[in-house]
């Protein structure tokens, strides 16, 4: 591993990820083919799931969305917590609590995709999502509808599953 961060975000779930099937990559390639170092941690590749630490930086990636996590862009407030910190409780949720995928689709074509995290009180919090109307033509008359995944990590297959 290239960095420290990888290993606290790893122990931070250890509970969790004992049956999963965890790939780290050390030396990655950007999208136009440009090599790079980070620790590239897939911890359920079927659903597209883990995460990676760079210098500075941490993505979470999950199903088709992910979250930045870093302190460069913007200074912290007072009693803010750092961007591992944020970091790591924004994961041990991600395996602690159920997951809901909304997708919208507008006829037969994907419009928007939405991310609650369901917590055992019920109450909900939107961590994602993504509305593809400037990348696609899509038909304002067509019919709306909606389509609702409940996803929740299972330990023992260490993977996310449907309910």
């Amino acid at each position: 591993m290239n960095y420290e961060t990888t290993k606290e975000l790893l122990e931070v779930i250890d509970q969790y990820i004992e049956n999963a099937n965890i790939t780290i990559s050390i030396e990655n390639e950007d999208w136009k083919g440009k090599k790079y170092e980070s620790d590239f941690v897939t911890i359920d590749e079927k659903n597209n799931v883990g995460f990676e630490v760079f210098d500075n930086e941490i993505i979470v990636f999950y199903f088709t969305d992910h979250c930045h996590f870093e302190d460069y862009s913007s200074d912290l407030e007072d009693g803010d917590d750092d961007y591992i910190k944020r970091a790591k409780d924004f994961i041990v949720r991600l395996f602690e609590n159920k997951i809901k995928y909304i997708q919208i689709y507008r006829g037969k074509k994907l419009a928007s995709e939405k991310y609650y995290i369901i917590y055992s009180e019920n109450n909900e919090e939107q961590i994602g999502g993504t509305w593809w109307g400037l990348e696609r033509i899509l038909n304002p008359f067509a019919k709306k509808t909606e389509k609702t995944t409940i996803y929740q990590y299972n330990k023992v297959n260490g993977c996310f599953d449907k309910e």
